[in-house]
């Protein structure tokens, strides 16, 4: 089964149509490439949609220049597409349509236009990112192997209002976000809007069950509260009859201590309508509290 991250990136290449966004696509996946010089370029992808676009994108925009594909399955594990070129011909035609100068990988945002800028980022996020499932957690990270190229992307995604982090791994460089907002707003510049609702759909989700959770441990702590409550003063009561007896209680008193033992359980509103007549809740704990402070007083001075 695909993981999220996989899904996203082939729903992000559904949404490339046009010459402009192939172009913007193919360029930024060119430079995250895993292996970027003049006499071999090599690419690989877990994401099927992908390797259907980007031989497409390289015909469409470049078809001097020819990929071998190698298909690789594996067990228990999404099947592997490479792609290599080493004709230094065809190389040489791909830098050039892009103006790439070895061995810099930076980019050159005036060879596009503006609207196209989410594209070029979407082929580099497809090429050397992941999102991870927000079942688990909230993280999306790119790897760069070029630290200009991975501050582009991160004054791309700052000028929409996306402020993305950066670390180096190994002689790598990674921007990643870690606040669902933020990932699901850099998938929908990306062009995965399912993917960035569902994202969405599950903070609100886990919002709720974590306020669920919560009222529910409130309300045990209480239930437990409660109880506990209710034993002390069924111990009480047992204690004031068993040395004055209960006749001797005030009769406000002994008629709630007879519906205490009556009903152990019973919240002190219940307690209340069980009297006649009945009495609030706050009288029903004045009561209880008079019954246990003259069983302390009784327990101190027998």
């Amino acid at each position: 089964m695909a993981s999220f991250s996989n899904q996203t990136k082939t729903e992000i290449c559904g949404e490339i149509h046009t010459k402009e966004q192939k172009f913007a696509f193919l360029y930024g996946a060119l430079l995250s490439a895993r292996q970027l010089h003049s006499n071999s370029i090599i690419l690989q992808t877990e994401c099927e949609a992908f390797a259907n676009l980007f031989q497409s994108a390289v015909r469409t925009i470049c078809s001097k220049a020819v990929f071998d594909t190698e298909f690789r399955s594996r067990e228990k594990k999404l099947p592997l597409w490479i792609f290599s070129c080493t004709d230094q011909t065809a190389i040489a035609a791909l830098l050039d349509t892009f103006q790439i100068v070895l061995p810099n990988r930076t980019a050159n945002l005036s060879l596009m236009k503006s609207t196209a800028f989410s594209a070029f980022a979407a082929g580099i996020f497809v090429t050397n990112g992941s999102v991870a499932s927000p079942d688990k957690d909230y993280h999306l990270e790119i790897v760069f192997p070029d630290a200009s190229l991975c501050d582009l992307i991160g004054l791309l995604l700052a000028n929409i209002g996306i402020e993305a982090k950066t670390i180096t791994r190994k002689h790598d460089h990674v921007l990643y976000l870690k606040q669902n907002e933020k990932i699901s707003d850099a998938l929908t510049y990306f062009g995965a809007q399912n993917a960035a609702l569902e994202l969405i759909q599950a903070q609100v989700y886990k919002s709720f069950r974590s306020q669920t959770n919560r009222r529910t441990n409130c309300d045990l702590a209480n239930i437990e509260k409660s109880l506990a409550a209710g034993e002390q003063q069924i111990a009480d009561i047992r204690f004031l009859i068993e040395h004055i007896g209960l006749d001797e209680l005030p009769e406000n008193l002994r008629a709630v201590a007879v519906a205490r033992l009556e009903a152990p359980e019973a919240t002190l509103r219940d307690l209340g309508e069980m009297l006649n007549p009945p009495i609030s809740r706050s009288g029903v704990h004045h009561r209880l509290r008079k019954l246990a402070e003259m069983a302390e007083e009784l327990r101190n001075h027998p």
